[in-house]
């Protein structure tokens, strides 16, 4: 793993089978966006979501079923799924070091407060746990900070440590210093509403870009926050 993120396994093949030709388009865009790649023939996936009942070829990768009764065998999610929990099981086939949170790339402007000094950046990933930003001052590993930012409407301040910087020049998309945050102090409920925020957004992008409505019953698969900043989501 790189300090910007960036890790190489095996081409990570993904197959989505169920009945409706629109949530295999909609789950196979977010998996896209997570740098997952579907394909229609479920032989040549490392992983296929499968609708219970239907059937598969005899040979395919490790099946993960969706269906809302329990099984006593086999891995299975039950609709309406949560991204969090997929995610996480995508990463536990094709890493031996899964991440546990989605990361959602951003270009948002933030304002930074440092101690008594006061910078201006972008915000170019986040996770319910972290983040990485631009800005054109180098911050060192392990100062503290705020950031703010403003997600769907709602300003958000966010006290954060560094975790690692990357050099102006060194980061491979931009001419600034690249930082890495982990958040601290979080309250499960701050947590949680972030989570929120990443899920919903992941899904109104894959709609937008598959040009499938977000009142499109094909979302009933997925389980989507209304409101992200309600404490129940």
């Amino acid at each position: 793993m790189t300090l910007l993120g960036g890790r190489q396994p095996d081409i990570k093949q993904v197959a989505v089978v169920t009945r409706n030709p629109k949530f295999n388009k909609l789950l196979g865009s977010i998996l896209a966006d997570w740098k997952f790649f579907a394909v229609e023939d479920p032989a040549a996936a490392k992983v296929v979501f499968a609708e219970r009942g239907l059937e598969l070829p005899p040979r395919v990768g490790e099946v993960v079923w969706l269906t809302p009764m329990p099984l006593a065998e086999g891995r299975f999610l039950a609709p309406p799924i949560s991204l969090s929990r997929l995610y996480h099981l995508l990463e536990s086939q094709f890493f031996s070091t899964p991440r546990r949170h989605i990361r959602l790339a951003m270009d948002l402007a933030i304002a930074l407060e440092i101690g008594e000094a006061r910078l201006e950046g972008r915000l170019l990933s986040l996770s319910g746990r972290g983040g990485r930003i631009a800005c054109a001052q180098e911050i060192p590993r392990g100062r503290s900070l705020h950031l703010h930012v403003t997600l769907a409407g709602r300003t958000q301040s966010l006290a954060a440590e560094v975790i690692y910087s990357v050099p102006a020049g060194d980061a491979q998309v931009s001419a600034q210093p690249q930082v890495g945050l982990l958040f601290k102090s979080f309250a499960n409920q701050q947590f949680e509403m972030l989570r929120n925020f990443i899920e919903k957004t992941c899904i109104e992008r894959a709609c937008a870009r598959e040009g499938i409505a977000l009142h499109d019953p094909c979302l009933s698969w997925l389980d989507m926050p209304a409101d992200p900043w309600s404490a129940t989501g």
